[in-house]
């Protein structure tokens, strides 16, 4: 699988083989799960226990000005506003970002509605991707429900802006924004359960081979936490319009 983009009039000529990627899922291993500092603004109401939630901490209220770019052409950011998001921001060289998305486009198959919508973002990319190599690799990853969006000009300002961390940046950044536009929260993945933890600290062999996590990739199997029951109770109550009810 290679991608090859020349967009914004800059040549460019990205290779991204597909096994070279997902060989980046070794870094998920390392990735434990996220503990918000603090209360969640999130974890409240039919959401108190939700695991997801309770990963939410708080972030920056407004989103910057943003303009991105997709298959149709170029469209603000606040066009979006009118529905519950959910937004990973995700980028091609973020192993555990593309393991995190075959999940979300479950939950946006099953979930998304006039409500409630998930909607990654390409952000802080080191290659000159065009949206149709993403929606290329959008339809490896069994997530062809999404809009293939990128920052324009390769930007990374939804990553600086949202997801600083101290003196760094990290993905993957899941931010949670509200109808009015408002960012209620954010989420750092890749969460795991304990059953996959556990399951990498007793064979790290597993993480490639037969019914490796490149393996399981590549045939759409569940890989993280927003893949179980977590996540489905997370889409589900958003769905349900969460922030009319709270």
């Amino acid at each position: 699988m290679k991608f090859i983009g020349t967009e914004f009039g800059a040549p460019a000529a990205t290779s991204l083989d597909r096994r070279t990627i997902l060989a980046g899922m070794a870094a998920l291993a390392g990735v434990g799960a996220a503990a918000a500092e603090g209360g969640s603004p999130v974890a409240h109401g039919v959401l108190a226990n939700n695991t997801l939630a309770l990963a939410f901490e708080t972030a920056p209220s407004e989103l910057p000005d943003v303009t991105l770019v997709g298959p149709n052409g170029e469209r603000d950011l606040a066009e979006l506003k009118g529905r519950t998001l959910l937004m990973p921001l995700w980028a091609e060289w973020c192993a555990p970002c593309l393991s995190e998305i075959p999940d979300f486009a479950r939950l946006q198959a099953k979930y998304g509605n006039s409500n409630f919508a998930i909607v990654p973002i390409l952000t802080g990319t080191r290659k000159q991707i065009t949206p149709a190599a993403i929606a290329e690799l959008f339809a490896f990853l069994h997530a062809s429900v999404f809009e293939p969006l990128i920052e324009k000009r390769f930007g990374s300002k939804l990553m600086l802006a949202m997801a600083r961390k101290g003196m760094t940046e990290a993905i993957p950044c899941n931010l949670l924004i509200a109808p009015d536009g408002r960012v209620v929260g954010r989420q750092f993945g890749a969460e795991r359960d304990n059953e996959q933890s556990q399951m990498l600290s007793a064979d790290p062999k597993k993480i490639n081979g037969e019914n490796s996590l490149i393996a399981r990739a590549e045939a759409g199997d569940v890989l993280s936490l927003w893949g179980k029951a977590p996540g489905a109770e997370f889409a589900a109550a958003m769905a349900n319009g969460f922030f009319a009810q709270t």
